[in-house]
């Protein structure tokens, strides 16, 4: 077992009790058990599958945030100030993000991180565990997290409003987001506010230290809409 290995291992160890105890003010007992999960099951072996979803930037729908709530680029390394919304666990390599030029746009309510999103100009195998070549004029949505405080207030779609202005504004016409088919939540956001699509689906395939991952383009695009459960 090699060293970087092991320093993983014992990075899951310490930081667990902590990352638990925000996960449970955070998301629950479902929370806690993902936690968990990334540090056993998923470090084992696993299979997953993943939708491709591709979004139109321009005419989008403009969401305002909620009443007082701003939004703005996150330029520090102190994670600690996003509280239970980022794990001691992902800490690091979200520093590691922003420094390779990815964007983590938060949403604060007075002193408190209350959601955030992240956009990349590229999918990356030491972030997303696989690789994708994303088309020109085409950002990737990586990541959206709302607080449990501030869910069904509106707060996901200003979030992806916000980060597609912004991405407007640097000449992007598209936006690409991998998710989990049953991550409807995400889907229905993001196809409330703008046309969009299903490319595809990532399979991907871990059994210990060997990963395989495949693209499986359709032939033709279909709406996002048959795809998002009532």
């Amino acid at each position: 077992m090699n060293r970087q290995r092991i320093r993983k291992y014992l990075t899951d160890i310490a930081t667990l009790p902590g990352d638990a105890a925000a996960a449970w003010r955070s998301d629950g007992s479902a929370g806690v058990w993902t936690e968990v999960r990334r540090r056993t099951v998923d470090r084992a072996c696993g299979y997953v599958r993943y939708l491709v979803l591709e979004a139109d930037l321009e005419g989008f729908r403009r969401v305002p945030p909620p009443d007082g709530v701003v939004m703005r680029p996150f330029a520090g390394a102190d994670w600690a100030a996003l509280g239970g919304l980022v794990s001691c666990r992902v800490a690091p390599s979200f520093t590691a993000a922003l420094r390779s030029g990815r964007t983590c746009l938060v949403a604060w309510r007075d002193c408190e991180a209350v959601g955030y999103i992240w956009f990349s100009p590229a999918v990356e195998e030491c972030y997303e565990n696989f690789r994708l070549l994303l088309p020109p004029e085409t950002i990737y949505l990586w990541q959206l997290k709302v607080a449990r405080s501030a869910r069904r207030q509106g707060l996901g779609g200003s979030l992806v409003s916000a980060g597609f202005e912004l991405a407007l504004e640097q000449g992007i016409r598209r936006s690409w987001m991998i998710t989990s088919p049953t991550n409807t939540a995400a889907q229905k956001t993001v196809a409330s506010i703008t046309a969009s699509r299903v490319l595809g689906s990532i399979t991907r395939l871990k059994i210990a230290s060997w990963m395989q991952s495949r693209y499986s383009p359709l032939h033709e695009p279909l709406p996002l809409q048959t795809y998002i459960c009532p």
